[in-house]
């Protein structure tokens, strides 16, 4: 703990925090943060997690959140829909994949990739597009909620397409690789 304990000071002059304005935020006193910062004082374990609590809540504050970079314009299929549809509505707005529902509930999701893929193993195009989107829908897209971080949601992109965002259960947006291009 002794490595974290030495970042407090660098911590708080990021944020540009004051030694005062981060005793308040802790419940602690300035004195204490400064003896801290100084290296002359161990705390407890319960007032070194007040001040790292205080500290990660100012910058998670700071912090953008999933709906400050989301796309409030959310499309989606019906899994009775007909792929040539999906593929419209994709090329139509200029998106690379879409939610499937049925009823509200998330069921699955479709992509211009997915859709490529199934031409290039061999299936015929006119058959594919024929086809009901749940005949060829992969996984749904994660649901996370709109006040959380965007470095904590960004690595979901690394495997997913796209996440889904909501508030108060219901979904309000879209997060794409594009939105962080």
């Amino acid at each position: 703990m002794h490595q974290e304990l030495t970042s407090i000071k660098t911590r708080r002059l990021k944020l540009g925090l004051k030694q005062n304005d981060l005793a308040q935020l802790s419940g602690v006193s300035q004195s204490l943060i400064a003896k801290l910062e100084k290296g002359k004082l161990e705390p407890s374990y319960s007032l070194a997690v007040k001040i790292f609590n205080a500290l990660d809540s100012q910058e998670n504050k700071s912090e953008k959140k999933c709906k400050d970079i989301m796309t409030k314009k959310l499309l989606f299929v019906k899994k009775e829909d007909r792929v040539y549809k999906a593929s419209e509505i994709m090329k139509k707005n200029s998106v690379d994949q879409l939610p499937v529902l049925q009823g509200s509930q998330v069921v699955g999701s479709i992509s211009e990739s997915l859709i490529f893929s199934k031409i290039m193993d061999g299936i015929d195009k006119k058959s594919l597009l024929n086809k009901k989107v749940d005949e060829i829908m992969s996984n749904p897209y994660p649901i996370v909620n709109s006040d959380m971080p965007i470095s904590i949601a960004l690595p979901i992109l690394k495997t997913e397409d796209a996440i889904l965002i909501s508030e108060n259960r219901k979904l309000i947006g879209i997060i794409t690789k594009n939105n962080l291009i």
